[in-house]
């Protein structure tokens, strides 16, 4: 299967290049780093992954045209099976999103989710996150400036600057006037020193 076979406005290159950028920040994980603090002042590296895999598994099931409202959650809160869990949904996610019979929207509850804005949003979820992982572990890798670049517009469209809490953060002033660091201010994340 090609570009040509992939229904147009669906950006499955800037979901593959989230998952890259997310495998890097989560290659070498050991254990002994569960309860690094993370951005999310109230998490812990363990609960961000566990986080992770849920919303990884939710846009891997909407890539099947359906959404489970309840699963089960994560067996194990140790980094290294999240981790090793988290490389092998984005395979199945991509996977997914690749058939042929891939439906153009997903039932989420009744309401239909149009797979351009699924794609997009696990896109922005999984490379935020990744850069979530890597701050928490310490890592001095920076965003992608390009990643970041494309992402931005996403962010603005999908996350609205109010009426967001509480699953995101206020927007802050950011700390630089690169991509990264708009992207990251605009969803509440601090990317400077």
């Amino acid at each position: 299967m090609g570009p040509a076979d992939v229904r147009p406005g669906v950006d499955l290159e800037l979901l593959e290049r989230s998952l890259a950028w997310t495998r890097g920040a989560l290659a070498g994980i050991g254990d002994d780093e569960a309860g690094a603090r993370t951005p999310c002042a109230a998490w812990t590296l363990a609960d961000l992954l566990v986080h992770m895999v849920d919303s990884l598994e939710v846009v891997t099931e909407l890539s099947l045209g359906r959404l489970a409202l309840a699963g089960p959650p994560p067996a194990s809160r140790r980094p290294e099976v999240l981790a090793e869990h988290l490389r092998l949904l984005g395979c199945a996610l991509l996977e997914g999103w690749l058939r042929a019979d891939r439906p153009s929207a997903a039932d989420v509850g009744g309401a239909l989710l149009d797979a351009d804005v699924a794609v997009e949003v696990g896109a922005l979820e999984i490379a935020v996150h990744g850069w979530d992982v890597a701050r928490a572990r310490g890592l001095a890798t920076p965003f992608p400036p390009l990643l970041a670049a494309a992402l931005l517009p996403v962010a603005v469209r999908r996350v609205p600057a109010v009426g967001r809490h509480p699953r995101f953060a206020p927007p802050l002033r950011p700390a630089g006037t690169g991509p990264a660091a708009m992207l990251l201010a605009h969803l509440g994340r601090a990317s400077g020193p």
